[in-house]
């Protein structure tokens, strides 16, 4: 199980007991300046303190709804578009609702070969009449399943719904194994006419194109986790170098990157590429600096060019949070919550305060105090994404989804 919980970066990949805000469970008595919260179709209602920061969350499915805009008291919230926003208590009840609708998404699944004879899988899903098509590109030692994580998914899906298509593949190393020797399996990032990957992909929308699955002229936008957030941003170059014209299919209209500064791409001296970056705001990746991140989009924004920077913040865990994950009931998620309570594993405004690693150890020498951890096997790794992500560490996330559909829409308006 520690193994299991300890793999790839991709993750492919004020709520002191879930909701109860002030006056919960703790054995105080509420203060006198306490209000009520309600939530409906999702969580984070109790009651809680004049200018408290209140977390909320929608409830909409991570694999076949997306969430729509919240409405009730939504005028109080940070982030009305997404599906966890917060806002600062006021003297006052508070309603809210969280809004959903369905969305189906069914990936095909095909192998090609690209410009060696290594077969290599692409997932993808093409909407008539669609306006843009996003590539999503996995991390260091991921694969083309990257889209089918459970973050990624929900933005995968938000995508559709807004008229995207989507597609999912994998880098040459995630099949060959690793060519450059450098110990990883990863995206390559140089600016060469020999470039597999470049070659890869070029070869890859041409059939596309080919077979009318993707029209001409489709405008195409491209993000990724870490190492994939960071060859997002080399897409984002390639129109700019020598080798532009051995790769006229790669042309992006805007790229983000989640979790990646994107330094040794170029991306803000180079790019003429609008670009974003998602980064976490507890980073802990050595090989990751929001630093560096935020230093290169304001060199690329001071060039002129289009640019958004967003720090994810850590959030309390709520009873029902690993529902996110497929197969996973709201009684299973209630219990795994119970056991990261009980193990301390949760402090008393609701954050997370071990890492994944830590807490696999844990589960893994007392598996008797983790019964419903333990037998989780099937989700393990979703599981360790979802408390990386609480923790704002190195982990996809989907907080700020209509924020990323909002700057690809900025270089892609609606007719």
């Amino acid at each position: 199980m520690l193994a299991l919980l300890a793999c790839c970066d991709d993750g492919a990949g004020g709520v002191a007991d879930a909701g109860s805000g002030s006056g919960g469970d703790d054995g105080n008595p509420p203060s006198a300046s306490v209000f009520t919260v309600q939530v409906e179709g999702g969580y984070g209602a109790g009651t809680y303190a004049a200018g408290e920061t209140v977390h909320v969350w929608s409830a909409a499915s991570t694999t076949q709804a997306v969430v729509l805009p919240w409405t009730g008291d939504a005028s109080l919230l940070a982030e009305p578009l997404e599906w966890h926003t917060t806002f600062i208590m006021p003297e006052r009840d508070v309603t809210l609702v969280a809004n959903s609708q369905d969305q189906a998404l069914t990936l095909i699944v095909e192998q090609y070969k690209g410009s060696t004879g290594v077969a290599k899988t692409v997932r993808y899903f093409f909407p008539p009449d669609m306006r843009g098509v996003v590539i999503l590109s996995h991390g260091t030692g991921g694969n083309s399943r990257f889209i089918e994580s459970t973050e990624a998914f929900a933005l995968a899906l938000a995508l559709v719904s807004d008229g995207y298509g989507v597609l999912s593949t994998e880098a040459e190393e995630a099949v060959a194994g690793d060519l450059n020797g450098d110990g990883k399996e990863r995206w390559r990032t140089v600016y060469t006419k020999s470039n597999i990957d470049l070659q890869n992909l070029q070869i890859l929308f041409d059939d596309f194109e080919a077979r009318g699955l993707i029209p001409t002229s489709t405008p195409k936008f491209a993000l990724g986790m870490s190492n994939g957030g960071a060859f997002s941003h080399f897409l984002g170059t390639v129109s700019a170098t020598s080798v532009a014209s051995s790769f006229p299919q790669l042309r992006f209209n805007a790229v983000v990157a989640y979790c990646a500064d994107a330094t040794q791409t170029d991306s803000g001296t180079l790019s003429t590429t609008p670009s974003a970056w998602f980064m976490c705001g507890a980073e802990d990746n050595p090989e990751v600096s929001n630093k560096e991140a935020r230093a290169n989009e304001q060199a690329l924004r001071e060039r002129g060019f289009p640019t958004d920077y967003v720090e994810h913040p850590p959030s309390p865990i709520y009873d029902e949070r690993f529902t996110r994950i497929a197969g996973i009931s709201a009684d299973t998620s209630r219990a795994m919550v119970a056991e990261l309570r009980a193990a301390d594993f949760v402090d008393a405004d609701g954050f997370v305060t071990a890492d994944a690693d830590q807490i696999a150890a844990a589960v893994v020498n007392d598996p008797a105090s983790f019964p419903t951890i333990s037998m989780q096997t099937d989700a393990l790794s979703s599981i360790r994404s979802q408390v990386k992500a609480m923790r704002a560490e190195h982990a996809m996330y989907a907080d700020y989804t209509q924020r990323n559909l909002a700057f690809f829409d900025r270089f892609n308006p609606r007719p």
